[in-house]
């Protein structure tokens, strides 16, 4: 993965919040910001739900050749450390 991954959640109240996802290092970065947030939140560790949503995307990713294999086996890993 080159670059980041931003997407839209939507907790069970109604609350909304955006999710960026970011390569670094060999590990992924969460960033996360709530919808009247001013900046962005770097230090909440991510939710289970936020990982799938990420796996989600890199399995669409990689059926259109636009994400690699040690991407997907990466998140892959995440997801399962997460149980």
């Amino acid at each position: 993965m080159r670059r980041a991954i931003e997407f839209k959640m939507k907790r069970d109240d109604g609350t909304k919040y955006a999710v960026r996802v970011s390569p670094f290092a060999g590990k992924f970065r969460f960033q996360f910001k709530e919808q009247d947030a001013a900046g962005w939140d770097y230090d909440r560790p991510p939710e289970r739900v936020d990982i799938g949503a990420l796996l989600a995307i890199i399995q669409r990713r990689h059926a259109r050749r636009r994400s690699s294999d040690k991407d997907l086996a990466a998140v892959g890993k995440l997801w399962r450390e997460t149980l």
